[in-house]
């Protein structure tokens, strides 16, 4: 295919291959869609679930305020596995990064078009976006002071505060207009939910029903009976209680983009990316440390310095929740961490 592009000249044999890409196509539907001409789609990145393109445009009377804020650039972010099951999680992806846009000031990626066709004339299903180019949070922290790590926690906590205020009566992923609809996960492609309470969104994670072996039904039923008894004292707690919030199933350095600020001042959030997964869930998911202020055993000269940012972080969300509801919530998700919840979440949730 002469007007073709690809990402990646090789790849290993248990990953799909590289999309092929009709460039003539993407330049001129990203001309079309954003009324301005694009000159050229270099490949950028590429992951599990998706290859990413760099579009330009040309300068010269670009009127479209996206485009012009990141340098004449947007992303084609391409759907490498075809089926619906990718596109659903794609879909579900926009319709939350479109929520955020409409409910919160949260600085997240614009959508301009998707098209998530299996058989779109482009090659594969895909999403024009803002590109955001910025630093990674990851590649920043090490080198910044107490006083800007501090400063930069403060932003974290802005955002996790604001995820709090998004109220649901149910768990899953977001549809479009905001309507939650079944969970959307990268362990199952069985479409379960919404669901109603923790205990049920739990609970449907080692539903035996869709599974032969012995020996995992055993273990499911074990867990189950675990879950029973764990909800028996704790079902009504408010951090595991509807109202819902929205929780980042990734909130982590490579997801957080900063702009590095002159003269020594701390990085400031430029946004929040990659909501892959994403969904209405409980409270006690949602307020927890970032993994980059976690004690690790592999990085034991950074206790001390984490020792000072967690309750530095847990106080920035504070004083930004609403009321005293709200910061009452916080203070006992906080106090009452399970390390059987924490252990189930981390093996079986988004």
């Amino acid at each position: 295919m002469p007007n073709s592009i690809s990402s990646i000249e090789s790849y290993d044999s248990d990953e799909p291959a590289p999309l092929e890409i009709d460039k003539k196509q993407l330049l001129a539907c990203a001309t079309n869609i954003l009324g301005t001409l694009c000159t050229s789609a270099v490949p950028m990145t590429r992951g599990v679930n998706h290859e990413v393109f760099l579009l330009s445009f040309e300068a010269k009377g670009n009127t479209h305020p996206g485009l012009a804020k990141a340098g004449h650039r947007c992303i084609a972010r391409f759907t490498r596995i075809n089926s619906v099951a990718a596109t659903r999680r794609d879909a579900s992806e926009v319709a939350t990064l479109r929520y955020l846009k409409r409910k919160t000031d949260i600085p997240v990626p614009e959508v301009y078009h998707q098209d998530l066709g299996l058989h779109n004339p482009m090659g594969a299903p895909y999403t024009l976006m803002e590109y955001i180019h910025e630093r990674h949070l990851y590649k920043l922290w090490v080198a910044l002071d107490l006083v800007a790590k501090k400063a930069v926690l403060s932003q974290v906590a802005t955002v996790v505060a604001k995820f709090a205020s998004l109220r649901f009566q149910s768990v899953g992923s977001l549809h479009d207009e905001g309507i939650v609809g079944p969970l959307i996960t990268p362990t199952t492609n069985i479409q379960r939910g919404p669901f109603f309470s923790t205990k049920e969104y739990l609970l449907s994670f080692v539903s035996p029903d869709d599974i032969s072996s012995p020996e995992l039904i055993q273990l499911f039923s074990q867990i189950q009976r675990e879950l029973d008894a764990f909800f028996t004292k704790t079902e009504k707690d408010p951090g595991l209680a509807p109202p819902f919030a929205m929780i980042h199933a990734d909130f982590d350095g490579q997801n957080m983009l900063f702009i590095e600020q002159p003269d020594g001042l701390p990085p400031k959030l430029a946004g929040i990316i990659d909501f892959e997964y994403s969904y209405p869930g409980p409270l006690y998911f949602l307020f927890e440390y970032p993994i980059f202020i976690q004690d690790v055993s592999w990085s034991k000269e950074l206790y001390p310095i984490n020792a000072i940012l967690r309750p530095h972080f847990v106080r920035e969300i504070f004083n930004r929740l609403p009321d005293e509801e709200s910061r009452r919530i916080l203070v006992a998700c906080m106090n009452s961490k399970s390390y059987t919840l924490n252990s189930f979440n981390r093996l079986s949730c988004p």
